[in-house]
């Protein structure tokens, strides 16, 4: 084989050999590699020298020419002055049966790189992308000018300047390659390491808040029923209604966030017919304090006898907060109307209509993201993340029709529960 071709064949399998042990080795077996991280390199390397050194170029009977240097350079700078040793070892181990005087320069050689790799891979780890690939590409045209120099002037043997230079880019751009690429991998990772971080930590607060924003809302019922409990004209019927009234509500926060207790380990509900009806103007017995507060008026059109299937607790919660928002966006007062009625595809529609300030379409299009608020500094965003999962977990949709000034429309279709089921 010629020159070229050797070098490419020794090039291509350190590339190979090298993005494989980068990708199942350090990706896929992070803790084995973590643990044992010297014998691997060693081990990597190692086979690197001897298949570079068996598929040589062999110059005459003394001198070999491949590229062996990569591996030990690399695997010392990575491995530390123990790895570098080791594979100094090996290089003379398998060069020396070989014979020739170039067993001498190769010594020599591998001896220089080796004391130098040993103190510098102390350091390596420390140096910028820039300087560490100068550092190798010096270490790289170093030994190429070394060997050529010891092979023309101790044993009086020059070589074709086409054949150094040809070796001596080779080399050069071998290792720059290699080292770039182990260097990126290495980003990447920590790269990978850091978003996984974040997400987790993005995950812990969204769930932090978004319990404090569910809680909020039974406790702000709470409240309102323990200001009208002030009135000392109240009759005791309606006092014994607004206590128990808040105390349901109090029950109801404990569950939310029992609920979120265990959002890690989600676990699907026990599906039940849900009276559209019935949930609604529950909703809206426990919404009214706060809708007078905000001088809302409060319409409803709504049927009897239309049943959906899911949660009632979730179903409760999901109309619960859109009303909310509803008047929230009615500072001013407003009215607010709320209807539902079917389709002729078996679909349950309710329609949540206010009176406020609207939304644009680029906040519309945003609707369930996590802390994208239309109340500024007030809100979180959250509570429409929630109405979405739970519309969705319903398999059911949402469509949502606002322009700014003049109010908006929520559309929520949901199938029907199975009539001839609910009757068995």
């Amino acid at each position: 084989m010629d020159l070229l071709t050797v070098l490419v064949l020794n090039l291509i399998f350190i590339l190979i050999t090298t993005f494989v042990f980068q990708y199942v080795i350090i990706y896929k077996f992070k803790t084995l590699y973590q643990k044992h991280a010297k014998p691997l390199i060693v081990l990597l390397a190692g086979t690197q020298i001897v298949f570079c050194m068996t598929f040589t170029l062999m110059f005459n009977s003394h001198f070999m020419f491949d590229l062996r240097l990569i591996p030990v350079v690399v695997g010392g700078l990575y491995g530390g002055p123990i790895v570098s040793i080791l594979l100094f070892m090996i290089v003379d181990l398998v060069r020396i049966p070989m014979g020739g005087n170039g067993v001498w320069v190769n010594f020599f050689n591998m001896l220089t790189v080796t004391v130098f790799i040993s103190y510098i891979s102390l350091k390596f780890r420390n140096f910028p992308l820039t300087k560490k690939l100068y550092t190798v590409v010096a270490v790289a045209i170093s030994y190429t000018i070394l060997i050529f120099l010891m092979k023309t002037a101790v044993f009086n043997d020059p070589s074709d300047p086409h054949f150094m230079v040809i070796y001596g880019i080779t080399l050069s751009v071998g290792i720059f390659i290699i080292v770039y690429y182990i260097e990126i991998m290495k980003q990447n990772l920590v790269l990978h390491n850091a978003v996984i971080k974040s997400d987790k930590i993005e995950v812990v607060s969204q769930l932090a808040a978004s319990v404090s924003h569910e809680v909020r809302n039974p406790l702000t019922v709470t409240r309102g029923f323990l200001q009208m409990l002030k009135d000392p004209s109240i009759e005791e019927e309606k006092r014994l209604y607004y206590l128990n009234t808040a105390i349901d509500e109090l029950d109801r926060a404990e569950t939310i966030i029992k609920d979120y207790l265990t959002f890690a380990k989600p676990q699907s509900g026990i599906a039940s017919s849900i009276s559209v009806k019935n949930e609604i103007e529950k909703a809206l017995e426990l919404i009214v304090p706060y809708a007078n507060h905000f001088s809302v008026s409060i319409k409803k059109d709504l049927i009897e006898g239309m049943y959906i299937s899911g949660e009632a607790s979730k179903f409760h919660q999901c109309i619960l907060n859109i009303i909310k928002n509803g008047i929230e966006a009615m500072p001013n007062g407003g009215d607010l109307v709320i209807s539902c009625s079917t389709t002729e595809t078996k679909q349950a529609t309710i329609s949540i209509k206010d009176t406020g300030c609207g939304m644009s379409q680029q906040q519309i299009a945003r609707l369930g993201e996590p802390y994208l608020s239309t109340k500024a500094e007030k809100g979180t965003g959250l509570g429409m993340m929630v109405v979405y999962n739970i519309i969705n977990e319903m398999n059911g949709s949402i469509e949502v029709k606002s322009k700014l000034e003049h109010g908006t429309i929520f559309k929520i279709d949901l199938p029907l529960y199975n009539t001839e089921k609910r009757e068995i």
